[in-house]
């Protein structure tokens, strides 16, 4: 920061992800890519069928003395239940794709499909429309009038229960999007390339939500595509610019849009959708009043703000109002003829929030310290903690959790490995914005710490107390003698120390409780490990009914403890939902036993029903047990 004027900058870590999130690395924008956690779960597979369902009295399965070799299996898309037939060898099938695949569209609709009708939309609206895909097959779509730069949510009922159903969109130009997770990440696929296609089940009663992040997405024409292993339905719906009565222009660089937000004004670019226009007026409205409450002060002020549609529209703006841009993908400047925010929107919705944030904590704290140089590693710290802070209480806040807790331990870690930067050279703004690399992030998760460590330790506000004390013509060293009563050294000895032993108590709660949860799952992997081999393995009467009971016994030990484990408010859910996987695990492997015992196939025709629900119960748990991990930043 200079004496007299000031220049901030954000810079945003896009981490790209194969089924979940980013991670905001404070300061100043520009994106970087990390791989979300890939999920591994076993098929099970069919015991063999009897060889004439029509039969009164069935050829019982196991007298199967000399199996025919199964075909070699034929690559498909999507995991599938097999098919045996009578003969068949029982072969353990590859492990569904637990994360999305790229899948080509199908060429067939065997039943063809009503479009929607195109929404024409002059405001959004909080209601849905209704669509009939099929006799008893009902898509619905929310809000009715769908709006360029917001979520749309979709629900589909009176499809096949736990039968695999394949989404995926086509832009207005006809080209496959990628998909968005909720943690405002893209998913990619086994090769790492982005998503086009995911991958869900539908409930026991054959209903499928999803929803679109849709902040890029353009105005136009829409398709969807459900694809299910005997159809594929297509939907069309539209998405319309948000109508906004701003008619003034201005020439700064490039043509920018004035309007009128009450007590300050935005200029916006094009490339925006005028919905995340007006949801970051919103957003920074709210972050007024909570930034004000936090920290205990009155807005006097709010800066203009300069929203612009991509790097090369705020690289003119920034030449033209006299800003040499460097890595910044958002700062704030309080000198110049054209003084507040100036950002990138072509991010995902809540990085764009986040650095709106960011942007106004140094106008704020900019204004408290009158204006004078203070330490980069102080400005930029408060920044970033209060971005993660209003973040986390805001608009899905778990879409900032996962970068919090990354950049929290990467800090961690380096005090850990005795490679954090020393203070002292985190003071400089021109250093701290020359940085490049690895360093930049690292720089920015201690800065944040660093604050976090002053406001938990010494009162909530001792940070912003810290910077106030400076701005009264103290140096450092004396204000940190002042709201800690330690010295520069000191203070930078104690912090080191409880950085490399810190952790967050509800994550930590969570750690030992899915550690707990995995010495479970991965004996359930290996009782289905067993299965499929007692499948393939010649084994007498005795032997058979033997393997089938052991399965069953030790479903019931595990479903015990599960039952004794106590877990922690946030995976209660997760919790209810292994349960009652288990549960089911239980029905059909005692549906398989009890065939085994009676020689009758009327027990095994129902087990081998009900593999469908084991495997999309399976998938589900072992995914979301993995986007838990992968938010908490537990994962290897």
């Amino acid at each position: 920061m200079r004496l007299v004027g000031f220049l901030a900058g954000k810079r945003t870590s896009i981490f790209f992800v194969a089924v979940l999130l980013i991670v905001t690395l404070a300061a100043c924008a520009q994106l970087e890519e990390l791989n979300a956690p890939r999920l591994e779960s076993d098929s099970v597979i069919a015991t063999v069928p009897p060889a004439d369902e029509a039969n009164a009295t069935p050829t019982p399965f196991y007298l199967v003395a000399t199996p025919t070799p199964a075909p070699s299996p034929v690559a498909i898309p999507t995991p599938v239940t097999p098919l045996f037939t009578p003969g068949t060898p029982f072969t353990e099938t590859p492990s569904p794709t637990t994360g999305p695949t790229t899948l080509p569209l199908a060429t067939a609709t065997p039943t063809p499909q009503p479009p929607l009708a195109a929404a024409t939309p002059t405001a959004p609206n909080t209601g849905f429309k209704r669509s009939v895909l099929d006799e008893g097959v009902f898509l619905d779509v929310s809000p009715e009038n769908t709006v360029s730069g917001r979520t749309v949510s979709f629900s589909v009922a009176g499809l096949p229960p736990w039968e695999p159903v394949t989404i995926s969109f086509n832009d207005p130009a006809g080209v496959r999007a990628t998909w968005i997770t909720s943690e405002d990440v893209h998913l990619v696929n086994d090769s790492d390339v982005r998503a086009t296609t995911l991958i869900m089940y539908p409930n026991a009663s054959g209903e499928l939500s999803w929803e679109r992040y849709a902040t890029q997405d353009a105005t136009g024409d829409w398709t969807m595509d459900i694809d299910l292993a005997a159809s594929v339905y297509r939907s069309v719906y539209t998405m319309e610019d948000l109508k906004l009565n701003d008619f003034e222009r201005i020439l700064l660089g490039t043509l920018l849009t004035r309007r009128d937000a009450g007590n300050f004004v935005i200029y916006y670019s094009e490339l925006i959708p005028t919905a995340l226009v007006v949801d970051l007026q919103e957003h920074l409205s709210e972050t007024v009043l909570l930034l004000d409450r936090k920290i205990q002060t009155e807005t006097k002020q709010i800066p203009d703000i300069y929203l612009l549609g991509n790097r090369e529209i705020m690289n003119k703006v920034s030449t033209f109002t006299g800003i040499n841009l460097g890595f910044e993908d958002g700062y704030y400047t309080n000198f110049g003829e054209r003084r507040g925010i100036f950002m990138r929107t072509d991010l995902l919705e809540t990085e764009a929030r986040r650095l709106l944030t960011h942007e106004y904590v140094h106008h704020i704290f900019g204004g408290l310290s009158r204006n004078q140089e203070m330490p980069a590693w102080l400005t930029e710290g408060l920044a970033e903690y209060y971005e993660f802070d209003i973040a986390l209480s805001g608009h899905r806040p778990e879409a900032s959790e996962l970068r919090l807790y990354t950049s929290a331990d990467l800090a961690r870690t380096a005090a850990q490995d005795g490679t954090l930067f020393s203070l002292n050279t985190l003071d400089s703004q021109s250093d701290w914005n020359s940085r490049t690399g690895d360093d930049v992030p690292l720089q920015y998760a201690e800065a944040y710490m660093a604050v976090r460590f002053l406001n938990e330790t010494y009162g909530a506000l001792a940070g912003k107390d810290l910077l106030v004390t400076m701005a009264k013509d103290s140096n450092l060293s004396d204000a940190l003698n002042t709201v800690t009563g330690l010295d520069l050294e000191l203070f930078e000895l104690q912090f080191t120390r409880w950085l490399a032993k810190w952790d967050d108590l509800e994550r930590k709660a969570l750690s030992e409780y899915i550690t707990a949860l995995d010495v479970i799952l991965t004996a359930e992997t290996a009782n289905s490990h067993l299965r499929a081999q007692n499948l393939q393995a010649s084994m007498t009467y005795e032997e058979t009914v033997n393997s089938h009971a052991f399965l069953v016994r030790s479903t019931e030990a595990l479903i015990q403890d599960l039952q004794a484990l106590s877990p922690p408010e946030r995976a209660q859910a997760l919790h209810q939902e292994i349960e009652e996987h288990f549960g089911r695990v239980l029905v059909w492997l005692s549906l398989e036993l009890q065939a085994a015992e009676a020689f009758d196939n009327g027990p095994l025709i129902a087990a081998n029903n009900m593999i469908p629900e084991i495997n999309a119960r399976d998938l589900n748990v072992k995914r979301n047990l993995s986007n838990l991990e992968f938010v908490l930043n537990l994962q290897d």
